[in-house]
């Protein structure tokens, strides 16, 4: 799926689940808290703190493989813009598992595909903490969340302006990931120095 079909997704299931989504405030960063709830109902309020991004645009979608490849299970969020440092999305509890994050930061140029942010770089377990330096090491990262089923999951990103290959040389992307490494799915993809990059809504499994 390409950039308009993501949208369209976004567009049909928003207003067919009929979801609502919203800022919160007063959020501890780095914390993942909440009550636990049915794993059937109700939505988690996935809360995404993002220092040094005015002006992104974020999207979550989900996408879980079944028992027929050829019908994943797919889902995705409106757009959204982050305001104050944080952006946040009512999530329903079971489309939690393949979730993923998709930045449009205002920076980028001609890359050819959006910005995932990543939940896991090869090498590393979670709950450990990534920095920039380490992250721009890396060139195997998945971008699928393991899923949860709290009412609330605060999640920060980090995210930088950095050089990547582009469509036609080199221009100005991002580098996107959590913090915290944390519980994820399959599968690896090959990343260009910690930059997680998708033309397609990747099947998590």
């Amino acid at each position: 799926m390409r950039r308009s079909t993501l949208a369209t997704l976004a567009t049909l299931t928003t207003v067919t689940a009929g979801l609502t989504a919203g800022l919160t405030s007063g959020v501890a960063a780095g914390t993942q808290a909440g009550s636990r709830s049915d794993p059937q109902a109700g939505t988690t309020r996935v809360v995404l703190p993002m220092d040094d991004c005015r002006g992104c645009r974020v999207q979550v979608y989900s996408g879980l493989a079944t028992d027929d490849p050829a019908e994943p299970r797919l889902w995705a969020s409106l757009e959204k813009r982050v305001r104050d440092g944080r952006v946040a999305f009512a999530v329903p509890h079971s489309r939690t598992p393949g979730m993923q994050v998709v930045v449009r930061a205002p920076w980028e140029g001609h890359t050819g595909y959006d910005t995932s942010v990543v939940f896991r770089y090869a090498g590393l377990g979670a709950g450990e903490r990534v920095d920039t330096d380490v992250a721009r090491t890396k060139n195997r990262a998945s971008g699928c969340f393991e899923g949860t089923s709290r009412d609330k999951v605060t999640l920060p990103v980090v995210v930088r302006r950095v050089q990547v290959p582009g469509v036609h040389g080199p221009v100005a992307g991002t580098l996107a990931h959590l913090e915290t490494t944390t519980p994820w799915l399959s599968p690896m993809r090959r990343a260009h120095e910690g930059v997680l990059g998708s033309q397609d809504v990747t099947v998590c499994r």
